[in-house]
């Protein structure tokens, strides 16, 4: 279910959870609890329209997801901002709602899907961009006057986990809450009138370039940048927006960024799970078709020479059956690491399922050092396993294919690497065998 229909259905139990959330940040002036509920409601509408029609349009996986257009959901924001002020809540408020808001979906949806998919990933993606946009829109409505601006920032942004900064025109810090002194490495109360760009970790991240563009655009700068290396690194999704004044012209930006560390993990995870056999921890069939499909595409512009061997393990399943198959996948995962070990760093080995394996060995069209790595590998599964408590022995059959020799065609290459291994079982196993097209 996409999370907009989600939304529609679940609305009653968003909007409790969110009276939940905010309640210690709301006030109750002259809104009272109903027109509270009835402007959450409202709000959640608009941003329900605004993510739908990203949906409707949405690439298949693998593809960049198109970012929303911001204009329909800073139009109803605005709108939304003004009844706030005519109800008397303050801006700090009003971003309480928007902080409770998204909690309060975030929250249940997750709950609700049990487990995040690619798919829901990117649901939240544009489900935090709306939100975002949204409470911008909101507080255009409520920054008119430069003063105003700046003591809303500071009621609004003091607390908030996600860094956020206000800078003038050349580039200097007016406001910088606790989370942006945390990432800066510098006192909060040292860091008015200093150069965010002196003090940004990245020094690869042109912020100047960056804010130059937001105030000769006068638009919104969305991206990503990570900080720190190894496993300290984090990623950081930002958004650079113009403050304008009462003659349409940029006296400020307003900086913001969340911490999409998990995130960034999540989709890197699942994309393993997607390419990547978990047994073995080498690329799995897809990986393997899709690099196989890589360089043959280069072999074809550039005339380099490559080789496919296909590995079938001999008597793997006498040793699955008597031993179990707890040792069998020992017996495996010893084996992936025995022909890594024969093969090149710039090679590919990949397990295809089962006891089958493959390597593209990249660049070689010398029959010596084509039969030299595969003989090499031969040698290395000859070798005695130790496998549940004791010692296995497998041997392994290896067909070669090469390109362009025997094909310029990735399935038919596989293919003819896939009959030289059955040449080589049937001719006595624990051997090399060449695809030879007259003995097919």
């Amino acid at each position: 279910m996409r999370l907009s229909e989600w939304i529609l259905i679940n609305m009653e139990a968003i909007l409790q959870a969110w009276e939940d959330n905010a309640k210690d940040l709301l006030h109750d002036k002259s809104a009272s609890k109903v027109e509270r509920r009835d402007h959450a409601k409202a709000m959640l509408f608009s941003i329900v329209k605004e993510i739908e029609q990203p949906q409707a349009q949405r690439p298949r996986e693998g593809e960049t997801a198109r970012t929303p257009t911001p204009v329909e959901v800073s139009k109803s924001a605005r709108e939304h901002g003004q009844e706030r002020r005519k109800l008397g809540l303050d801006i700090g408020e009003l971003a309480g709602e928007f902080f409770a808001l998204r909690r309060s979906v975030v929250e249940l949806w997750t709950q609700d899907a049990h487990t995040i998919t690619s798919t829901g990933l990117g649901e939240l993606v544009l489900f935090d961009q709306a939100i975002d946009q949204a409470l911008l829109g909101s507080i255009e409505s409520f920054t008119k006057e430069k003063e105003k601006q700046e003591r809303s920032f500071v009621s609004m942004l003091s607390g908030s986990p996600d860094p956020t900064f206000l800078v003038d025109i050349s580039g200097r810090i007016v406001f910088a809450n606790i989370a942006t002194a945390t990432l800066l490495s510098k006192p909060v109360d040292q860091l008015a009138g200093v150069a965010v760009v002196d003090l940004w970790p990245e020094q690869d991240n042109d912020l100047s370039s960056q804010f130059e563009t937001v105030i000769e655009m006068k638009k919104t700068l969305r991206g990503e940048v990570t900080v720190g290396a190894g496993s300290d690194r984090r990623w950081y999704e930002y958004i650079y927006s113009p403050v304008l004044n009462g003659s349409g012209s940029v006296e400020a930006i307003a900086g913001a960024a969340r911490d999409i560390t998990e995130r960034r993990n999540a989709e890197a995870e699942i994309w393993r799970h997607a390419n990547y056999d978990l047994l073995t921890d080498l690329p799995n069939r897809r990986l393997f078709r899709d690099r196989l499909n890589q360089q043959t595409r280069h072999s074809e512009r550039t005339g380099a020479p490559f080789a496919l061997l296909f590995i079938d393990l001999d008597n793997f399943k006498a040793v699955n059956d008597s031993l179990g198959h707890e040792a069998g996948d020992q017996l495996l995962q010893q084996v992936a690491k025995r022909i890594l070990g024969c093969v090149r760093d710039e090679d590919t080995v990949a397990r295809l399922s089962g006891d089958e394996f493959t390597v593209i060995l990249l660049d070689i069209d010398d029959l010596g050092q084509i039969e030299q790595l595969a003989q090499s590998i031969i040698n290395e599964l000859t070798k005695p396993f130790d496998v549940g408590n004791q010692k296995s022995d497998v041997s392994g059959s290896v067909g070669i294919a090469r390109y362009p020799m025997d094909s310029d065609s990735p399935d038919l290459l596989l293919k003819h690497a896939d009959q030289a291994m059955y040449r080589a079982k049937k001719n006595g196993r624990n051997q090399v065998y060449y695809f030879d097209s007259d003995a097919e």
